[in-house]
């Protein structure tokens, strides 16, 4: 196959349908046509619409029915009214070919003061080429924004302990069990891209958990992950973690180059 350096959210998406269990994980998410968004605003609450190559929060969109019709939001904005689905997918599609534009059911996802919240894991390799769970945190939306990017929606970042108490009042042993969960299944994501010759160092997996406890994929960010916002926890635990790994893996490659 070859080197693979920023694979598209629908490619991550097609590599994973693939894998039995971890299949389980992926959100519905098709092409984005007049016949998809219509069929997906019948069938689910809500959905996202992204681009397939759109990072970072970036152009992410919102939509849902209405009792006059359709509604939808970008990122954090004004909710803009639409009568009919001809018009709510030309908006959505915002000029681009529909073939870079996918729709997703949105996960209903528990609040933290009325605000989602997703997870950042991140996995590592050391210099001798073995992965590490290097740390996750939960990243809390900015006030009326329909992204969980704290760079492009304002939010703010917290540990998992404490997103998980406040959201569904886990306690100590149910949160545990949570993050081993987690970290099973970042393990399990990254090696499968290995096995189908994704060759990655470092990745940025964004996970959700929906209201009743259960795990889904948002996004695999296979290269060129960020783990700035690790800096802003109290605890520097993780951020110096990742630091030491990632210079770890840089000076032996520049020794072995």
């Amino acid at each position: 196959m070859g080197l693979k350096w920023d694979p598209s959210k629908w490619e991550i998406h097609r590599l994973y349908s693939k894998h039995s269990d971890l299949r389980k994980l992926l959100p519905p998410t098709s092409i984005l046509t007049p016949s998809s968004l219509s069929k997906y605003l019948d069938k689910y609450k809500s959905v996202y619409i992204k681009g397939k190559n759109e990072h970072k929060g970036s152009g992410i969109i919102k939509a849902w029915k209405t009792e006059e019709g359709y509604r939808y939001i970008k990122v954090k904005g004004k909710p803009v009214d639409v009568k009919s689905i001809d018009d709510l997918y030309e908006q959505l599609r915002g000029g681009r070919r529909s073939s870079s534009v996918l729709v997703q059911r949105t996960i209903d996802v528990p609040m933290i003061e009325g605000r989602p919240f997703s997870i950042r894991l991140m996995l590592m390799r050391d210099g001798k080429e073995k992965w590490h769970y290097a740390g996750m945190l939960a990243k809390v939306a900015g006030e009326g924004s329909v992204v969980t990017n704290v760079r492009r929606g304002g939010g703010y970042a917290t540990t998992i302990d404490d997103a998980l108490a406040k959201s569904l009042g886990y306690g100590r042993e149910r949160i545990a069990s949570v993050k081993h969960k987690l970290i099973s299944d970042g393990f399990k994501l990254i090696r499968y891209a290995g096995k189908k010759g994704y060759r990655s160092h470092e990745t940025g997996i964004d996970l959700g958990i929906d209201r009743k406890g259960k795990i889904w994929i948002i996004e695999v960010n296979l290269a060129y992950p960020s783990y700035k916002l690790f800096d802003r926890l109290e605890d520097k635990t993780f951020y110096n973690k990742i630091k030491s790994l990632a210079a770890d893996y840089k000076k032996r490659r520049t020794k072995s180059g």
